[in-house]
């Protein structure tokens, strides 16, 4: 058996697929198996994949278009490792990455483990603060320290939900049948995240920055399309939350991470349903006892919270619905009845 298998879906990546794959092939520690999965690519991904293909550490499956989260989820029905390691084709990794990831498991003999993350985009490269549990733990041996989600809490709903943060087991993975990527657009990954967190009974942390992410302000997570996955995205996470009987325990959390998105998705949102959505939901939520929501100290919880966001969010509804007031006058019988005398009015002026 394969220590670790990498799952790669491949969309449209030709840019910087070579350094992804050359980051993951020269990795330090080589008993791995690479599963790429060409999802309907229409540039030179494939080609560039079957040249890969020299390396019998490489598998290459062709397919039409069927997003990530299936590719995904069909890739972890086939993979032979004994842990899993998800990644995406745009970017790269530290040489060291699966060594001390794979290091750590297997001294914490973890269900999964936890990695930090560098941001990369045009101009410059900077240290995300996404999961800095090392500051919360403090000096301990994170090659034997194992915690779980109510060490975490803040985390489980308010950090970065992305799988190439951490790597499992793949016998964990297979051990409960919700551990898959539900079929959405987007943020597919959320839901995922907040399963294996709660479900884990053992999870390890190597406190260094060995994934490098490059942002891409074009993607759909950066659209207005994507407006509609949010809430398809709140109804899977708030329905698994109660039906396991979690929602109590999360109440402020599951809030905290309503107010974070929806503020984030109203300023990309054209469509008056969505918006009017938004502002229902936001309205449902109390701000004033929700201690979370108040939180200041960006340190303690990756949370974009502060006075100035909430007062966006104010100002945000306040415009929208004096659109809609504009819009409802315009549209009124009283106004185009009215049109002629405007225009005299406005001609003798």
């Amino acid at each position: 058996m394969v220590e670790i298998s990498v799952i790669l879906p491949v969309y449209n990546s030709q840019e910087y697929l070579k350094e992804c794959l050359d980051s993951i092939l020269n990795q330090t520690f080589k008993d791995i198996e690479v599963l790429c999965i060409n999802d309907g690519s229409s540039d030179n991904s494939l080609e560039i994949l079957r040249d890969y293909e020299a390396d019998e550490r490489v598998t290459v499956i062709d397919q039409e278009n069927m997003g990530v989260a299936k590719t995904r989820n069909k890739a972890l029905e086939i993979v032979k490792g004994k842990y899993v390691y998800f990644m995406d084709s745009d970017d790269y990794l530290d040489s060291n990455a699966f060594k001390k990831l794979h290091d750590n498991l297997i001294s914490n003999d973890s269900d999964f483990c936890i990695l930090k993350a560098i941001f990369v985009n045009a101009n410059e490269k900077y240290k995300f603060p996404a999961f800095d549990l090392d500051k919360e733990f403090g000096k301990v041996n994170f090659n034997k320290f194992t915690f779980t989600y109510k060490d975490v809490k803040s985390h489980v709903l308010n950090d970065l939900f992305a799988p190439w943060l951490k790597m499992y087991k793949r016998e964990f993975l297979m051990s409960d049948d919700d551990f898959t990527f539900p079929e959405i657009k987007s943020y597919s990954d959320a839901p995922f995240h907040v399963k294996t967190m709660l479900k884990a009974k053992r999870i390890s942390f190597v406190p260094e920055y060995l994934y490098y992410y490059r942002e891409n302000d074009g993607s759909l997570v950066h659209s207005s399309s994507n407006t509609i996955n949010f809430f398809i995205l709140s109804d899977i996470i708030k329905n698994y939350l109660e039906n396991n009987g979690f929602m109590s325990e999360f109440k402020k959390e599951f809030e905290a991470f309503q107010v974070v998105k929806l503020v984030y998705y109203m300023g990309f949102s054209d469509s008056d349903e969505y918006y009017l959505k938004a502002k229902d939901e936001l309205e449902k939520i109390d701000f004033e006892n929700n201690s979370l929501i108040q939180q200041k100290d960006k340190d303690k919880a990756n949370l974009v919270l502060d006075s100035q966001t909430l007062k966006e969010a104010s100002l945000a509804i306040q415009l929208y619905d004096c659109k809609r007031k504009v819009d409802t006058l315009e549209n009124s019988k009283s106004w185009k009845i009215t049109k002629p005398i405007r225009r005299l009015t406005s001609s003798l002026k």
